[in-house]
């Protein structure tokens, strides 16, 4: 009965978690685009350094975060943010969760920006990777604050390690991977865990989690 009960809540929390299936539908759209008959938004959408603080295309910074490589690239981002992002998002709610990704991705991406410039590097830059570590750092931030519940399940536990693996893996040990923006991602995420858990005291069980 508790297994029926668990997956009841799991297609509940999918069911109305319209912000991470908006995300996942505009990023596999503009995908297809741009690889079959728009691949100006490349050129024009990706995050150039040099294009954004030489010529002022700050819109650059958001526009590079719906934009990915290949098919490897976005399946591994949109598998992290379907297995995450609705769990969070029934967490914290639609708006805090929209402030969570896009915070995420732009600090993510702005340090990777002052990486490129402490470096004297010129990178082309693509991918939701920095939002989808955001999502990753606030769920790290919940289970700090309730690792003594968490711990006490031990399926749970260990598909969370399965899943740490996966997301280090995939955003870190991947050719071509932009740490810095992937870190600068996860700590954004996480300060707005400690925020929403701490400070906003969001002591709720996180369904689907837990």
């Amino acid at each position: 009965m508790q297994e029926e009960e668990f997956w009841e809540r799991q297609k509940q929390i999918y069911k109305h978690a319209y912000i991470s299936i908006a995300i996942f539908l505009l990023n596999v759209i503009i995908f297809i685009m741009s690889q079959h008959f728009a691949k100006w938004m490349y050129a024009d959408g990706a995050m150039v350094t040099e294009r954004i603080l030489g010529e002022g295309e700050f819109y650059r910074i958001f526009t590079a975060m719906f934009l990915h490589a290949d098919i490897d690239h976005i399946c591994n981002n949109m598998a992290i943010l379907i297995l995450v992002g609705a769990v969070v998002e029934n967490y914290t709610g639609h708006i805090y969760y929209v402030v969570l990704y896009m915070l995420s991705g732009f600090f993510g991406n702005i340090l990777s920006m002052a990486y490129e410039v402490r470096n004297n590097l010129t990178w082309f830059s693509i991918g939701a990777s920095g939002a989808i570590m955001g999502i990753v750092g606030f769920l790290s931030a919940w289970i700090i604050a309730n690792r003594k519940t968490f711990l006490k399940n031990r399926g749970t536990a260990v598909r969370m390690l399965f899943l740490l693996v996966f997301v280090v893996e995939a955003c870190f040990f991947q050719k071509g991977a932009n740490t810095p923006a992937h870190l600068g991602g996860f700590l954004t995420g996480f300060v707005l865990g400690v925020i929403n858990i701490v400070v906003f005291s969001n002591n709720k069980v996180m369904e689907g989690l837990a």
